[in-house]
């Protein structure tokens, strides 16, 4: 990586979240916008499974959480997984992910870990869900750094060693091989934002009150 851009990597991760971000929120309005099918077409058929994917998760997590949960969690996915994607693009600057510099995957981590905070927060009030963090166990805060950094050196881990292999097998052989890693970083790029939102779902989980499964007991009852 050459040396001017190592100086101003900083400033470009944030210009690459604020990129996908612009993204995320244009492809959002050109899918709200369009009416929905009675027969639905392929692009609405996969829409449909993904964001039924994202609603069985919530439901499992807390059945009166659904339209709370499942964006939550359909945001972080997305969000992570177009910030990997930009390794794709055959732009110098854009194609760094914000995902290969730790301060990125570290926002993704406090995102989901304060997320899970306020929406237990929500469903159980503020006091409740502090008091879950020193009682019964006074760890129970430690662990939840411990997520964070789990959270966190995962993503960046797979992600900043992906994108410097490419680096490095660019340098050496700038033609035809570079062509295959690529192919091979939709891999990692697909898996992680699966992995990532899997664990927040699971951390968020242990966050929610119990009414909400016994309630849901009650419902299949």
């Amino acid at each position: 990586m050459p040396e001017t851009i190592q100086q101003y990597l900083p400033y470009i991760v944030i210009v690459n979240f604020f990129l996908v971000s612009l993204v995320l929120l244009i492809l959002g309005k050109m899918a709200a916008s369009r009416p929905l099918k009675e027969l639905p077409d392929g692009a609405q058929n996969a829409a449909e499974l993904v964001l039924d994917w994202f609603v069985n998760k919530a439901k499992e997590i807390h059945p009166q959480g659904v339209t709370i949960i499942a964006p939550f969690l359909a945001s972080l996915f997305l969000f992570i997984l177009f910030s990997n994607l930009l390794i794709l693009l055959p732009v110098p600057i854009i194609k760094i992910p914000p995902t290969t510099y730790y301060s990125g995957p570290l926002t993704f981590a406090l995102m989901a870990v304060l997320g899970s905070f306020i929406l237990s927060a929500k469903f159980k009030g503020i006091f409740a869900t502090f008091k879950h963090l020193f009682w019964p166990n006074p760890l129970q805060l430690i662990s939840e750094f411990s997520h964070i950094l789990s959270l966190s050196l995962r993503l960046y881990g797979n992600i900043g060693g992906e994108f410097m292999v490419v680096l490095l097998v660019m340098q050496a052989a700038p033609f035809g091989i570079p062509l295959i890693i690529h192919t091979l970083c939709l891999i990692p790029a697909f898996i992680q934002p699966i992995v990532f939102t899997l664990l927040t779902a699971s951390f968020l989980a242990t966050a929610i009150p119990a009414e909400g499964k016994a309630g849901k007991a009650s419902e299949e009852g």
